[in-house]
């Protein structure tokens, strides 16, 4: 499948020392670098970090055993690169000349670098993520009619290529992927000494699909403490996982204030977790299905674009919600979601009053199409 990314990710590498490309595992990250390799044409080293030995020999060499492994290549890739303790010295040396090859940095985490690194690689195009390929992406390859048939399987087995390809084996490709991520990924800068736990709290969240969620519930009802709730899920967050908005409020009355909605970047993960691969005729959450699809759809839409966004819900103590706002470039907009075509939507009344300047929006199967693609 050709992702829209592809040209950007292309031109970045070959006019560039240093690319960073970020994202989940089985995402299409690989399938990117490779095609990127053959269309570069020159002469490639491949290292996995996954390979405990290749990273050994990566973080205990110095500068100068760096630049002499890497010297015969005009371009190295490094897979899984969020493993090495000294990769902000690496990219340092590649962004000095010290490295001469042109790098490409591939994680499957969100990799432990000094936040002005980070911010100078962001602002110059070079820290690159790669999400499951977007409904966007996959009416492009499919044609949107046949795309718009395989909705309802989307909103139950998610987008990874490997589980689109082979649906029947669903369960055990996501299964393998969380597992991967829980044992490996998270592991890289914390310790993950509850994993029981984690999956449990993992469990709790999916069934807390458009609610408000506690950090102190979610702790009583997993058996772990509202800090390590709280570091779970940053590090899920991290890991591409989770999706993560906060309640929007200007201290306005019956607001709250300190609360948190939490999806998740892929379908399929969330069924998984929940046991519950029926098909959408049997289901009694299409609603919470449709709203996070919708969700990590416009997250992914917005990474395409490389638009700065932030993202909010809003709700008052009387359960009165919007949820789903948006923020970018100080242009707002707020959302509601439902599965049914002609069911009408009423927005809260607090919610108009309290922002009227803020244009409203209803999502159904006859106007997503727009919010998925809305520049």
């Amino acid at each position: 499948m050709k992702r829209i990314q592809l040209e950007t990710i292309t031109q970045q590498i070959s006019s560039n020392k240093v690319t960073v490309l970020s994202g989940p595992r089985l995402a299409g990250k690989e399938e990117i670098i490779q095609h990127v390799v053959q269309e570069i044409g020159v002469d490639c080293l491949q290292i996995n970090l996954s390979n405990k030995k290749e990273r050994k020999v990566l973080e205990e060499a110095d500068l100068s055993e760096l630049t002499n492994t890497f010297r015969n290549f005009p371009l190295v890739v490094i897979h899984e690169a969020q493993y090495l303790s000294n990769l902000q010295t690496i990219i340092e040396a590649i962004l000095s000349g010290t490295i001469k090859s042109t790098i490409v940095l591939s994680c499957s985490y969100e990799p432990l670098l000094d936040d002005i690194l980070k911010e100078v690689l962001l602002a110059q195009g070079l820290y690159i993520v790669v999400y499951p390929p977007s409904f966007y992406e996959l009416a492009q390859n499919n044609g949107l009619p046949n795309e718009e048939k395989l909705l309802e399987e989307r909103l139950i087995f998610g987008s990874y290529p490997p589980v689109a390809e082979s649906m029947e084996n669903a369960n055990e490709i996501l299964v393998h992927l969380l597992e991967t991520i829980v044992v490996t990924d998270l592991g890289v800068t914390d310790r993950i000494n509850k994993k029981d736990q984690l999956l449990r709290m993992l469990q709790i969240l999916a069934f807390s699909i458009g609610q408000p969620v506690s950090y102190n519930e979610v702790a009583e009802k997993c058996g772990l403490d509202n800090e390590t709730v709280e570091r779970y899920i940053h590090l899920l967050e991290k890991s591409f996982v989770l999706i993560n908005l906060t309640s929007y409020s200007n201290d306005h009355r019956y607001e709250l204030k300190k609360s948190h909605m939490i999806y998740f970047v892929d379908n399929g993960i969330r069924n998984m977790l929940i046991n519950n691969f029926n098909p959408y005729t049997l289901r009694n959450d299409l609603d919470e299905l449709w709203l996070n699809w919708l969700i990590a759809e416009r997250v992914k839409w917005n990474n395409i674009q490389q638009k700065e966004v932030k993202y909010w819900f809003w709700r008052t103590h009387t359960r009165q919600t919007i949820e789903f706002l948006e923020e970018s470039n100080g242009q707002f907009s707020a959302y509601k979601s439902t599965w049914e075509k002609k069911k009408k939507i009423k927005f809260p009344k607090l919610f108009t009053e309290y922002y009227p300047q803020i244009p409203t929006y209803s999502l159904n199967r006859s106007t997503y199409w727009g919010f998925l693609t809305k520049k």
